[in-house]
């Protein structure tokens, strides 16, 4: 029966270290972002997409409350302007890591508002006439 407590334990330890290190790319507030081939990141030892990548800062924000975005060392440019992008668009700052120190990114522009599109005449059947 002791053995089965200790066997407990132990498992609910290793759970609960599991769980800690999960984020364990979250540093001052700042989900650090490493940049990978193929237009990938990887953060918290899983690979995804720019659109997945989105999701889950999103998800890092709402939850852990960070603050700021940082691609590590290696990324392209493209990487680093979806870092600005995601970044700008949910409301945290964005760097890059230069060794030691962290550059912001420069976040692009706010895009110009969408043309209005004309609505086109009613015709008899939708008017009911």
């Amino acid at each position: 029966m002791n053995k089965i407590i200790v066997g407990l334990a132990a498992l609910a330890l290793a759970f609960a270290g599991g769980v800690a290190s999960a984020r364990s790319d979250i540093k001052d507030g700042n989900a650090m972002v490493k940049p990978e081939k193929n237009a990938r990141y990887s953060i918290d030892g899983a690979t995804m997409g720019k659109a997945e990548l989105y999701g889950y800062i999103g998800d890092l924000r709402d939850t852990d409350h960070i603050t700021g975005i940082v691609l590590k060392k290696g990324g392209d440019d493209e990487q680093r302007h979806i870092i600005a992008t995601i970044a700008k668009t949910l409301g945290l700052k964005s760097y890059e890591q230069d060794g030691r120190e962290l550059r912001e990114l420069p976040q692009p522009e706010t895009a110009p508002p969408a043309p209005a599109v004309d609505a086109a005449p009613a015709t008899d059947s939708e008017t009911g006439h």
